[in-house]
């Protein structure tokens, strides 16, 4: 069978045979738990009505739902009162909320996002793993994710257009290798000297580290 092919639309139908508004609840139960530092009474549906927040937590959370409405059908066992016991789910879902409400970048939102699904649909890995990935997302631009991608997937084209911005990209190179997402096989020249070139026109090899990051913020691949 081929993956699931996900709409980005946000105007996407809930499924039919799951409610929006069980889904939509299960979130809300899980954003009471996961944000205890705004006290005692206070829930998410508060922090909805705040000020400049309100909007952008709104936006997350109903991607969010109609995302898990259209994965329910297709993963069995993925029900609001699962997401809603489910440990991992709710610590992957309050720290990647926190990000999301500090970004306005749709690559950002959607590398997100689709971190917190693969974590409902258990196709996540460690823990551990899952924390520090979503902590290089808050950290990273939409850049580094584009330069790590094509590195991944030889983009060659991409990389024409990201030496036009050469001190940004070099910059992102280091970082991405610093992070140990990307390993240094550049001519030992190269490494010795300073670069002629941009980096991202040098062949920097993606880690088994960095590829575990590309495919827990990728799109859920259900079959």
């Amino acid at each position: 069978m081929n993956p699931l092919k996900l709409s980005p639309d946000p105007r996407l139908e809930p499924a039919p045979t799951r409610s929006g508004f069980d889904y939509g609840l299960a979130i809300a139960q899980v954003g009471a738990l996961a944000f205890p530092f705004l006290g005692a009474g206070v829930k998410l549906f508060d922090v909805v009505t705040a000020p400049l927040r309100g909007k952008r937590m709104s936006d997350w959370c109903e991607e969010l739902r109609l995302r898990l409405n259209e994965l329910s059908q297709r993963v069995e066992g993925l029900t609001p009162e699962a997401l809603a016991a489910s440990d991992p789910f709710v610590s992957a879902f309050a720290e990647a909320t926190q990000a999301a409400l500090k970004t306005h970048q749709a690559e950002k939102l959607e590398a997100l996002r689709n971190a917190v699904l693969n974590v409902a649909i258990g196709s996540a890995p460690s823990e551990d793993l899952q924390r520090m990935f979503l902590s290089l997302v808050d950290s990273f631009t939409p850049t580094h994710l584009a330069v790590l991608r094509d590195f991944a997937t030889k983009g060659q084209p991409n990389r024409l257009q990201f030496r036009k911005q050469r001190d940004l990209t070099d910059q992102i190179v280091s970082d991405l290798r610093d992070r140990g997402l990307l390993r240094d096989t550049r001519p030992l020249a190269a490494r010795e000297m300073d670069s002629p070139e941009a980096l991202v026109m040098y062949e920097w090899e993606v880690t088994n580290f960095g590829r575990q990051f590309l495919e827990f913020i990728k799109s859920p691949q259900v079959v």
